[in-house]
């Protein structure tokens, strides 16, 4: 069981990738308490593989605290959700652009 009370980034390494990887849609679409997500929606953007992992990982990150119901079939972002999927969304982005180096050239 996760400990929502934790750090953003401890709470991150014990999440499972199916668990990360629908934070990081959550982070990607800016959802919060105040805005929410239809649940047909998330799942579209998931991956084949994550969809079969959905049901368990989704009703984890409920019963942690991390997403919360707004209304039947529509979810939100709890506060602390929310630096979570900030950390998710933060180190997806460090791993993709690691590599980047900029060369500036004065002329």
């Amino acid at each position: 069981m996760i400990n929502i009370d934790d750090d953003p980034k401890e709470i991150v390494k014990e999440l499972s990738e199916t668990e990360k990887n629908i934070l990081f849609i959550l982070g990607k679409m800016r959802i919060s308490v105040n805005k929410n997500v239809n649940e047909h929606s998330l799942k579209k953007k998931l991956s084949n593989e994550d969809l079969e992992n959905y049901k368990k990982a989704f009703s984890n990150l409920c019963n942690s605290g991390i997403i919360v119901m707004y209304r039947p079939g529509n979810f939100g972002v709890s506060k602390q959700g929310r630096r979570i999927t900030d950390e998710i969304v933060e180190q997806k982005r460090q791993n993709k652009y690691d590599g980047l180096r900029i060369l500036m050239l004065q002329v």
